[in-house]
């Protein structure tokens, strides 16, 4: 199989995503897409596997070849052996197919289709064996999807790529989510399709270990192709600019008086919720928090919670006081995003456990569960799949005040002036009227971070914050999120990997089989 694009440009909601891209594709040939966050990687993923066409300008062109002929420009007939996992196919397989078996979604890999018409023959039962072991995820064979955390669904969406015995394996991100023995398999796998002769078009933001034997590497920026050479040289281009942009994204946060996202006061909520100014700059003082009369913010005693009949935590009692930065590490599906939203309301014990919210309860007293979100910011992937992708960027943000899934109130003047400051604040601005499907996973990503931040907080809750995100915009992220913690938002953060632990945190929580053990303080309080 061959893949040539020749002059091909595509526009997405009037932008132009990728411009004038020649690029040939071999049998067999490994491929290391390198960009930052909305250069274009994704959408050229899509553009090579025929989920788009490109802009039809009299220019550009794409063939498929089989063959020694001219090739086809459409992929019928041939996309049936390409295997695929994005954050897209992530997010619509979450938001449409929950109650679908894990089974099910892998054995409809080779069909092209979602939906098994039919039950499985003798050699799909026998593919679906086979991957299901070199992943090791046996165990989540029969498992609804809609219980599986991202993790899990991103080892599945694996295992239905490799099932298509695929001729072109396109994996955008695919470590992403994982944990360590999981990016192990998941990598094994992926070097084991390519000695079997599969092509591997792969992007990445960190150092993915790619298969055994020559690769190719390419650089987008903007849209457009950069670099072209081998993959050591085009990870060094990357890696430099990279450097460059991350030093930029420091000096910006450090800068005094540099633009809105850098005022000297403090990220405390006005009187209707909505966050006057983006955070002070780290290293200024940190703003005592509006969490009342320092009661914690959340208390669980004895808390099991039980998803699609599996139980998910067992017997957790842990208490989140105010200012008490939190750390949650845990394998796939050891339950830390059970946790975090056992934390925000959005699971419920089963009966004997109890949840209470006095720190964000107070001083009014609130009962109503609706206006207690308010006073939580939440960042994970199950709340970036629940929006509509037609809404605006803007809209996104604004929403965060309301603490709802899109817009049902018109918001105010002040509403739409605090969400872009903190759409500057993340560098998104110049997204404001762009719609949430044609944004790439890491604008997204961010998009959510200014969400969060918008209402000014209490309580900070974040699922893998910094999953999908390049050098610079995770530098800027974990920033940010050390200065909300130190004006007075109180952070509880999920994360695979201690290197995404803010130095803020005082205690680690970690999670195994559903059950919590504590880590004494990471940095001692003198």
């Amino acid at each position: 199989m061959r893949i040539t694009l020749d002059h091909a440009s595509v526009t997405l909601g009037g932008i132009k995503a990728l411009s004038d891209v020649s690029l040939t594709l071999g049998p067999g040939e490994t491929l290391l897409v390198l960009g930052s966050n909305g250069s274009g990687k994704s959408t050229l993923l899509r553009l090579l596997r025929g989920d788009l066409w490109p802009d039809d300008d009299g220019r550009g062109t794409r063939a498929y070849r089989t063959g020694d002929g001219p090739g086809r420009a459409s992929p019928i007939g041939v996309r049936h052996r390409f295997g695929l996992v994005s954050p897209e196919i992530q997010r619509t397989t979450k938001r449409l197919w929950g109650h679908l078996t894990a089974e099910t979604v892998i054995l409809s890999g080779p069909r092209e289709a979602m939906y098994v018409q039919g039950g499985p023959s003798p050699t799909e039962v026998a593919v679906l064996d086979d991957v299901l072991t070199r992943l090791s995820i046996e165990h989540l064979r029969h498992a609804p999807v809609a219980s599986l955390s991202n993790g899990q669904l991103r080892a599945v969406l694996l295992a239905r790529a490799l099932a298509c015995r695929p001729a072109v394996l396109f994996l955008d991100e695919f470590l992403d989510g994982l944990d360590g023995a999981a990016a192990v398999a998941a990598s094994r796998a992926m070097a084991e399709a390519a000695a079997g002769g599969a092509a591997v078009v792969l992007t990445s933001h960190a150092a993915a270990q790619l298969p055994k034997g020559p690769a190719r590497g390419i650089v987008l920026e903007q849209g457009r192709l950069t670099h072209d050479g081998s993959a050591a040289s085009a990870r060094s281009v990357y890696r430099n600019g990279q450097a460059d942009n991350a030093a930029d994204a420091s000096d910006d946060q450090a800068g005094p008086g540099h633009g809105p996202g850098h005022p000297g006061d403090s990220c405390a909520p006005d009187g209707r919720g909505a966050a006057t100014s983006p955070l002070p700059r780290p290293g200024q003082p940190a703003a005592s928090g509006p969490t009342g009369s320092g009661l914690p913010l959340v208390a669980m005693e004895r808390v099991s919670v039980f998803l699609n009949r599996r139980r998910i935590l067992r017997d957790v009692s842990l208490t989140v006081a105010a200012g008490g930065h939190m750390a949650v590490l845990g394998t796939n599906g050891s339950g830390k995003s059970t946790l975090l939203k056992l934390m925000a309301g959005e699971h419920h014990p089963a009966l004997g456990g109890r949840v209470t919210r006095p720190g964000l309860t107070a001083p009014e007293g609130l009962t109503d569960l609706r206006d207690i979100r308010r006073r939580i910011g939440l960042v994970s992937f199950e709340l970036e799949v629940d929006y509509d992708k037609a809404i605006t960027a803007l809209e996104v943000v604004v929403s965060g005040i309301q603490a709802s899934i899109g817009l049902y109130v018109a918001p105010t003047k002040r509403d739409v002036a605090a969400g872009k400051r903190w759409m500057d604040f993340f560098g998104v601005a110049d997204l404001a009227a762009r719609r949430l499907g044609a944004l790439s996973a890491g604008q997204t990503r961010r998009l959510f971070l200014a969400r969060a931040m918008v209402a000014g907080p209490r309580l900070l809750l974040l699922d893998e914050p910094f999953s999908g995100l390049d050098t610079a915009s995770r530098a800027l992220a974990m920033q940010a999120v050390s200065a909300a913690a130190r004006s007075g938002t109180t952070v509880v953060c999920a994360v695979h990997h201690p290197g995404d632990i803010i130095a803020e945190i005082q205690t680690v929580a970690r999670l195994e089989n559903g059950r919590v053990s504590l880590d004494p303080p990471a940095c001692p309080q003198p």
